[in-house]
């Protein structure tokens, strides 16, 4: 036997053969709960083996080679953290190559690639996602100079210059807002540099120009009084900050910056009573509302709860320069201060250590107590200076926002040089601010560019432009409110202000671990039985086939369509080809194989959004760019580029169609944007019969008109966002796409036309389309009742009787769900509704709207279950059999495809590291089984004993006025307790 190969049973003299039938048996039995097997082994477990893969022999190390059963039994003995199945999955796994025998090194290089990727999805996962723009209501008519979080009133609060405060809720409501002022001087001669919250007080410090500070009292709901001012400040304060120390609330101090570069600081011991005394007023006078304080008679002593403290930080050439932002660190014990200036661009004023801002604790000399003095100064230089920074404890980093378009990341100790420089703006940087949770760096530049930056790596893992409002050079204000909600979710809510436009977007909520299965927004998901497979593709182009069974990943195609995104999928009658459209205004025939065997122009080479395709018997139909369909017939299909032919019927729809259902032998069925269902017979190709009843052109047709009509409604939006042009990212991608990118202006009422009576609510644009149709060919179109079901815009679901052109019935599924898409088991059974929000239902619609009726029926079919498989909006949902269970397959823009029963019972997401296993799932026996439990213990509540020597007590009947019953006494457990005392009387009497 050679030295490079040594017997296992030489190491491991106890381990047996495992029979190969149990190995390879198809019936594996479904992972634990603890996930991956890989997941679980811990540092001692690989040091474990690799001791058990390594013989020492005559002075040689020889490394063992194991088969598969040697593999699994040695596991089986070694880890005990897994079953035999899973040993064996692993050996799969590790032996790539087919030899048979795996050893130390293949399992090793095994782990570290498999280490490698889940760095990889951590770090994927690590990019914020952003929820669309919004721009928030503002009452200001200046620029404005602050925003702040308020925590105690949840609220937000924003200052302009022309001294309007405004105040929103977390749903970014406005709820109030006022002017504020001075009488130093006139209204419009002074000016609101600044303003800072004080958390603990309830409390806002605002600065004027007036060189004076004012703080305002919030804990009224009608007024907003000013308590103090403080007067007669040597230079105009700029910029304010305000620390309290959370295990004494009297302990606070106010700091604040000004246009001569001193850095001014007023410290309290005891806030939470009052900020300054107020002395009292002469006789028969009321107390004045507002104190105002001058600054020498703090300095003198007068207010024993303040004192003053300043030191000059920015000074250049004998000149003071203007402080541009001032920070206070307990962790530090330090002022932080910065100019744009190159000397003394970022000055750090260090306290005297162990001097504790608290008025109480006192360093005497001479008797006499000491004034609050710096230790020293820090100058850091940098050029052309810096407008902005941002402090985290966490890294003990100080973040600058460069004149010079660069981001520096300081040691608060080193002054010589930064830990690290980002490069990547093209202007000056004007904002930046830490994620603390997240470790990551918000940084906002003139040009209107913001960048979000990883601190450990220091680079940048994020762009947004071409988003922000279009316009010249602005003020610009960032706030990222990373505070905890009551259910503990971060809110991860930034707001940016151009001049005094406020906007806000929200980042989209992480899962933690998020299984993804592309890269992309998933586009759409089908189910191929003939191979067993789901076939997705996204919005980058990516097909991937996964086994249906399993979940995993099978084959992969790439760029399907090049550069251009993928907006529908479809395959034919006999699942062996795929249909791809693109905005490129083609669609693309492909076999599994990734073999493209034909290319249709369906808009003579311009770009147009193909929303849908439907594969008949001897043509193909394409829509969703125009009011006519565009058909190829099979017999064009001999060219690898195939034309459109000329459909007879020509223009019968007066907006876009959106989606088409065919139903065997001659029925098609067309969707438009305006809500009109038209019927066609696809032998003769001309229209037969309109389903018009909720349609802009059937109330039009019956002389009936809007209150406000979509148009005008859409008009008047325009105009209110006039220069707040905002690009949005093409996200909606589904037949659907097109429908929700012109809803882009938001979803404004959603409101439901009322049935059977002579008038209609209000609708938006989008509450008229047609996103999706299907025919129910199971059903009797002769019997009257509805065979064709529509749904789309303000979560309307409709059943119509193709034969007739009548409503049978509606119903709304998703109540402020906006734009829905659905889907329909096999047997026609059940319907699936999915809407925007990620929310699925799946209702019973056996015996729903089956015959006519006078009016349209308006009650909801029984709901079976409702459920949220993803955090984004649905592009797709589709029901299929398997294994005896019926199930229901999303995609979504949460780059995710799910794959759940109908009885919202989660089956998993394609891509995840785990395999599932379908098994049949008989919920009547579950019911069952809870009934039988129910009735036990009903029964078990039922078995009381009658107290037949009950009788009413004699104090009931001889003094009922003052007779009260003792509840507790007349309980098993209080006569019980009644006789136990009663006996301990008697034994303690004896």
């Amino acid at each position: 036997m050679s030295s490079d190969t040594v017997s296992v049973k030489s190491s491991l003299p106890e381990i047996g053969q495992v029979p190969s039938s149990n190995l390879d048996s198809k019936e594996r039995k479904p992972i634990s709960q603890d996930g991956k097997l890989e997941k679980r082994l811990t540092r001692k477990d690989l040091e474990r083996l690799r001791s058990s893969f390594t013989v020492y022999s005559d002075g040689y190390e020889n490394k063992l080679s194991l088969t598969k059963e040697q593999f699994c039994e040695a596991l089986s003995l070694l880890l005990k953290k897994g079953s035999v199945e899973e040993y064996a999955e692993l050996f799969d796994k590790i032996d790539v190559t087919r030899e048979g025998t795996v050893d130390w090194d293949s399992l090793a290089s095994h782990m570290l690639l498999e280490f490698y990727e889940r760095d990889d999805r951590v770090k994927s996962t690590q990019v914020p996602q952003w929820k669309d723009i919004k721009l928030l209501a503002s009452p200001h008519k200046d620029v404005i100079h602050g925003l702040a979080y308020l925590k105690n009133s949840n609220k937000y609060v924003a200052i302009s210059k022309e001294g309007c405060v405004s105040m929103w809720g977390t749903n970014l409501k406005l709820l109030r807002s006022f002017k504020t002022g001075t009488d130093a001087c006139r209204t419009r001669d002074v000016w609101v540099t600044h303003f800072v919250p004080l958390q603990n007080l309830n409390k806002i410090a605002l600065a004027f120009t007036s060189k004076e500070i004012a703080i305002y009292d919030l804990s009224s709901k009608v007024e907003f009084s000013c308590q103090y001012k403080v007067q007669g400040l040597k230079f105009t304060p700029l910029c304010l900050d305000f620390w309290h120390n959370p295990n004494n609330m009297n302990d606070a101090l106010l700091v604040w910056g000004d246009v001569g570069g001193l850095v001014n600081i007023l410290f309290f011991n005891s806030a939470n009573i009052a900020l300054f005394e107020r002395p009292p007023a002469p006789p028969g006078e009321k107390q004045e509302p507002c104190l105002n304080i001058q600054l020498n008679d703090i300095k003198s002593g007068k207010y024993k709860n303040a004192t003053f403290a300043s030191y000059e930080a920015h000074n250049e050439n004998g000149k003071g320069e203007w402080v541009k932002a001032v920070h206070y660190s307990h962790y530090l014990e330090c002022f932080i201060s910065c100019a744009t200036t190159t000397a003394n661009a970022m000055v750090i004023g260090w306290l005297v250590k162990h001097t504790s801002v608290n008025q109480n604790v006192r360093l005497l000399k001479g008797g006499q107590p000491l004034k609050k003095e710096f230790q020293k100064k820090s100058d850091f230089h940098i050029s052309q200076g810096v407008n902005a920074f941002s402090y985290c404890e966490a890294l003990n980093l100080i973040a600058t926002a460069g004149v010079n378009n660069h981001v520096c990341l300081w040691n608060p100790y080193v002054v010589s040089k930064p830990n690290g420089v980002l490069r990547g703006h093209m202007a000056s940087i004007v904002q930046v601010q830490f994620m603390t949770s997240r470790n990551q760096l918000i940084s906002f530049s003139k040009d209107k560019v913001l960048r979000i930056w990883d601190v450990q790596l220091q680079v940048c893992i994020q762009r947004l432009a071409g988003m922000f409002p279009k316009g010249p050079e602005v003020t610009s204000i960032l706030l990222f409110d990373d505070s905890k909600e009551r259910s503990g979710q971060e809110k991860n809510r930034m707001f940016l202000t151009f001049s005094y436009q406020i906007t806000a977007m929200d980042m989209k909520i992480e899962v933690k671990d998020r299984v993804v299965s592309h890269e992309k927004p998933v586009i759409t998901a089908l189910y191929n039985s003939l191979y067993n497979q789901v076939i997705s593709v996204c919005q980058g182009g990516t097909i991937i086939m996964w086994f249906a069974d399993t979940g995993q990943k099978m084959k992969q195609f790439n760029n399907a369509h090049g550069n251009s995104e993928i907006t529908c999928m479809t395959q034919d009658h006999t699942e062996t080809r795929l249909f791809t459209g693109s905005t490129d205004g083609t669609v693309k025939v492909w076999d599994f194989n990734g073999h493209c065997y034909h290319t249709l122009e369906c808009s003579g080479g311009q770009p147009a959004d193909v929303s849908q395709i439907l594969v008949l018997k001897r043509s193909v139909v394409v829509v969703g760019w125009a009011k006519t369909l565009a058909i190829f017939r099979n017999s064009a299909f001999k060219e690898f580029h195939v034309q459109p032919s000329d459909w007879k019927g020509g223009q019968e729809h007066s907006e876009d169609i959106l989606c088409s259902a065919f139903l065997g032998p001659t029925t098609l069925a067309t969707g438009s944007y305006d809500g009109d269902i038209v019927i066609w017979n696809t032998n003769s190709e001309y229209p037969s019969r309109h389903c018009a009843q909720r349609s802009r052109r059937g109330l039009k047709s019956r002389g009936r008109t809007l209150i406000n009509s979509p148009t005008k409604e859409l008009s008047t939006v325009r105009s209110e966002e006039t220069n707040f042009d905002l690009t949005r990212q093409k996200s909606t991608l589904t037949v659907d796409s097109k429908l929700r990118n012109r809803s882009a202006l938001g979803k404004r009422s959603e409101t439901r036309l009322s049935v059977g009576q002579g008038s209609t609510d209000e609708q938006s644009e989008f509450g008229w389309a047609v996103v999706q149709l299907i025919f129910l060919e199971n059903r009797q179109v002769t019997n009257g009742g509805g065979n064709l079901v529509s749904c789309g815009g303000n979560g309307w679901v409709r059943f119509w009787n193709s034969s007739r052109g009548t409503l049978i019935a509606e119903f709304i599924a998703h109540q402020n769900g906006g734009s829905i898409i659905m889907a329909v088991d096999p047997k026609q059974r059940y319907i699936v509704t999915a809407d925007v929000d990620g929310c699925v239902k799946v209702w019973d619609i056996e015996s729903f709207a089956l015959n006519h009726t006078d009016e349209p029926v308006t009650s909801l079919p029984t709901l079976i279950s409702q459920f949220q498989p993803h955090q984004d909006q649905i592009n797709s949902v589709e029901m299929f059999e398997r294994n005896e269970r019926l199930l229901i397959m999303s995609s979504s823009s949460d780059c995710s495809v799910a794959l759940w029963d109908i009885y919202g019972n989660r089956i998993g997401v394609f891509g995840q590291e785990e395999h599932w296993k379908i098994e049949a799932y008989h919920p009547v026996e579950q019911l069952e089984e809870e009934k039988s439990d129910l009735k036990s213990e009903n029964s078990y509540s039922n078995d009381f004993v009658q107290d037949v020597e009950w009788e009413p007590d004699e104090a009931a009947v001889t003094q009922p006025s003052k007779y009260r019953i003792n509840t507790w006494n007349k309980t098993v457990l209080g006569k019980l307790g009644s006789q136990q005392d009663k006996f301990n009387y008697e034994i303690g009497s004896q």
